[in-house]
This record gives structure tokens, sequence and C-alpha cells, in this order.
């Protein structure tokens, strides 16, 4: 019996089966349902088959062989074969044949113990529409090969049933890293595929089998408490490009991404591939809080994104929600459109009301202390070289509020000539009505502050009133790190810090 080549990757697993069933029904075809009537039985058979190879799709299987212990009932209605222990099908190897993208599944072995075919001779419509499946099945593939995947062994393990033209497999896939999902495949035709998976872990393992498997996974991050879940629907129909829908659900996942810590992620990432658009959306996301020195939290987020797959990275992201909670104030991105495909990327965040006493407080000097709130703005761009804000401004809300700066620290920062003097005695108690500042930050992380204070120091001069003009830089990524060694944040990030400090001969002293 010659079989025809299979149309679809849908169709590859029917072709598999089929090739089996032939050898057994082909040995005992009837050309009519109502000829005359016989049986046949075999308890104990055993073939040992070399089947020829197969071009599937632009997939091509090499290598097949087919190892069968079974037992076979029929008659001239219909053909049952058992397999029994022993039987199993082998492909040497599965690879990619058209596309831009390799792919190969090396020494591939279908388990067929205990599965059980039937074949109803008299019924109408083709062999695949006569032929129904039931039973155990486990699929062992020594090694998947991808650009995206780390090479190591896959398999899954389940139970077939449904005809050949309506098949079913539902059961677990697994991975040597610790990756595992219930996958549930259908085939409704030649050319209809459809693959639902889903999968519930705890984050930390979760994120360390994810590390295992794939090969663009971020180095430095690691997961810890929490859980996930993912659900995800892929299709293929006929002339049509693969389609898909998934949602990540978060539940209390916290985490480390190199230098920053993340607490109690909870909500949902939906996406959707069809046809040529990709899209993605943040739904009731909370995180409680993002470290990476100076905590930011609770933050919500609200967001859509639209892409071409073929450039996901350079898509359109609709920001409809985005604040947090920020050293007593709160912090918001006013809803805006960003087109990624274009830097830089501008987005202006809002400042309300944050407390200048536990700025000061956060700030890695003792003895500063303050009084009063900030609002203002501050307009980001995102360059390929980093992060850039240009004139940022942030100013104290009515009625003002009150500075105390110890003379000792403030020299250090401004220097001991004459000209800082009278700033460093009328900030040792600095009553002010007015504080602006102008704020500018480069890609290198130098921050510029032009600070403009009014007000008066009640213990100078009578409390007569003072203008002050001060210019002051601060190098962001050393204070961060000077923070990050305080153990203020994750023990972590703390860690790491101090590994790369030693890397680089410099001492881990904050």
């Amino acid at each position: 019996m010659i079989l025809p080549p299979p149309r679809s990757p849908a169709s590859f697993f029917r072709a598999l089966w089929f090739c089996l069933v032939a050898v057994v029904a082909g040995a005992l075809t009837l050309s009519q349902a109502n000829a005359t009537p016989w049986t046949f039985s075999l308890q104990q058979g055993r073939m040992d088959l070399a089947l020829p190879d197969y071009e599937i799709a632009g997939w091509k299987a090499t290598g097949i062989h087919a190892d069968i212990v079974n037992s076979v009932e029929a008659s001239n209605k219909q053909v049952g074969v058992t397999f029994r222990p022993g039987s199993r099908l082998t492909i040497a190897r599965i690879a990619r044949q058209s596309g831009s993208t390799p792919a190969e599944l090396i020494d591939v072995q279908l388990d067929l113990a205990d599965t059980e075919v039937t074949v109803d001779l008299g019924a109408p419509g083709a062999m695949p529409e006569r032929t129904r499946i039931s039973g155990n099945v486990r699929i062992d593939v020594a090694e998947v090969r991808h650009p995206s995947l780390k090479p190591q062994r896959w398999w899954f393990q389940g139970k077939a049933s449904g005809t050949l033209a309506d098949l079913e497999l539902e059961g677990t896939l697994n991975a040597d890293s610790g990756l595992t999902a219930n996958l549930v495949l259908r085939s409704g035709s030649e050319s209809n595929f459809t693959a639902d998976i889903r999968t519930t872990m705890a984050a930390q393992k979760a994120g360390e089998a994810l590390a295992a498997t794939l090969l663009n996974w971020p180095e430095l991050l690691s997961l810890g408490n929490g859980e996930l879940t993912l659900q995800a629907n892929l299709r293929v129909e006929s002339n049509q490009p693969l389609a898909a829908d998934a949602w990540l659900d978060f539940k209390d996942v916290s985490g480390v991404m190199d230098r920053t810590a993340l607490t109690n992620l909870s909500g949902r990432l939906l996406f959707a591939l069809e046809a040529d658009t990709l899209t993605a959306a943040l739904r009731d996301i909370r995180i409680g809080e993002v470290d990476s020195g100076i905590g930011i939290g609770p933050i919500q987020l609200l967001a859509d994104y639209e892409a071409n797959p073929a450039a996901p990275l350079r898509g359109q992201l609709s920001v409809q929600q985005a604040t947090a909670e920020f050293l007593g104030g709160r912090l918001r991105v006013a809803p805006r459109t960003v087109d990624l495909s274009n830097r830089p990327w501008h987005v202006t965040i809002d400042v309300y009301d944050l407390s200048l006493e536990r700025l000061l407080q956060v700030y890695p000097a003792e003895g500063f202390s303050g009084t009063g709130s900030l609002t203002g703005r501050i307009p980001v761009a995102v360059t390929d070289a980093g992060v850039r804000v240009d004139q940022g401004a942030l100013r104290a809300v009515s009625p003002g509020g009150k500075l105390i700066m110890p003379a000792e620290r403030l020299q250090a920062m401004l220097g001991s000539s004459d000209a800082m003097e009278l700033v460093v005695q009328a900030l040792q108690n600095f009553h002010y009505s007015v504080l602006e500042s102008t704020i500018d930050y480069d890609e290198e992380g130098k921050l510029a502050l032009g600070l403009r204070l009014e007000g008066e120091n009640p213990d100078l001069r009578g409390g007569q009133p003072v203008v002050l003009n001060i210019n002051l830089e601060e190098d962001i990524p050393a204070l961060l790190t000077s923070l990050q060694l305080s153990g203020r944040v994750n023990e972590a990030v703390t860690e790491r810090v101090r590994e790369r400090l030693q890397q680089s001969g410099q001492e881990a002293v904050p």
C-alpha cells in the first residue's frame, strides 16, 4: 500500500500512525465489506520494518523504523490491532527543510505499548476516517535543536483518542530543564491543527527551568516567591500562518533583575498572534515595589502593545495607566502612545507631593533633614546610549518648609571657599518659602541640579531674607551602588554589587 505524503504538520502524527495500520491492513485488504465472511486471529506477531523517509510541509523525517509486537483480530468487517510492550516507532532525525529558522528533533521514539487501533473496513469514507486509535502514548525526543532553545531532552506522556482524521493527544510535556506543561494536541483535518498548553509553577522553579531552556533568558534575572500560570492556544489552518493567543498570570511574584529587586508582582499579561499582527496587553498589573536603592511602589500598570511579528520589539506601546507611589508622593505617566521603532522614546513623568523629609532620609549623608513636599515634571528620553533628562523641574508646594544640613557635609559637597561660607551657614537651619530645581541627567549617569532657595535662617543676621543659587552634581550609578551596599535592598542585589566591585578591584564599602 502506498501512502500519500502528508500535506501539513497536522498530518504528521496521522501519517506515522497510518503507516503502522497500513502494514497490518494492507495484508488483509478486501475490496468490498460484503465479501465472503472471514476471520483472522494473531495472538503474538512481530514486525521489524524500515520505512521510507517523509517530507511534511517543509519538514523531513529520516531513519524511520518500526519494531512492532502486536496481536490482531480481523474479519471482513474490521481489523483490530493491539500493540504490546516493546512496540516502538523510531525516527533518527526530523529537520526543517524550509524557512529561515533551523530546527531539528534528534532520535524521536514513539512508544506504542498497550495502544489499540481499529480499522472499520465496512464503513464509508477514507481510511483515516475509519481508523480509530485509543491508548497510552509516550513520545521521547533525545534532543531538540532550535536557535532559541538549549539542546536537551523533551518527552510527552499521555493518551491518544479519536480517528486518524480527528485525533487528540492529551498528556504532559516535560523537558530535562524541569519545565513541565499539560498539553492537548488536536488534528481536525488534513490542514487543521491546534495545541492547548497549560502550566502552573512556583516562580522560582519556573525561573530556573526557563533559564535552563531558553538561550536568551537574561542571565541576571532570577525569580523567587510567587506563582506563574500560563495558558496558550496555537492554531494552524490551511494556507494560513500560525495563529496563537495566550495569557500569563502572575501571583505575588518576586525576583531580581541585575541590581534591581522586584516584589509582589500580580496581574495578567495577554498575547495574541493573528496574520501579520502581534498584540500584547498588561491587565491589572500591580507591583509591590521596584528597588534599585530607592524603592518605588506600589506600581499600577495598564497598557496595550501592537507590532509586526517580523519586528516584535518595534511596535506601538499605548499606556492607559502608569502610576507609582514614591517617597510619600506619587509618580504618574499620562496616557500616551510611544513608537518603539523610533528612538529616542519620550515619556514625561509627573511628580506629586514628594516628601522632602523622606528624600533626605534615603540620601546617604547623615544629618540631612527637612520638611515640605515637592511637585513637578520630569521629561525622560530613552536613547540608544541610555536614559536622558533635559530641563526637568521640581518646586516646593506652598508654604514651603525647612532644611537642616550639617556644615561638615555641606563643605564636603560644596567646598570651603569664602563664596560658599554664607550658603553653609544659612543651610544649618534654613526656613524656605521657595525651593525650585532644574533637573538634567545624561546617559553616563551624571545628575545636575540647579537649585534656587528663598527664605531665611532665624539664627543668621537676624533672620534677614536670603536667596541662594546652588549647582549640585551627583553620580547616580555610584549613589545607587552605595545604597545597594548599605543593606537597604535585596540581599541578592547586595551580593551581586560586591562581586562586581571585587572583580573590578574596587573596595565594596558603602
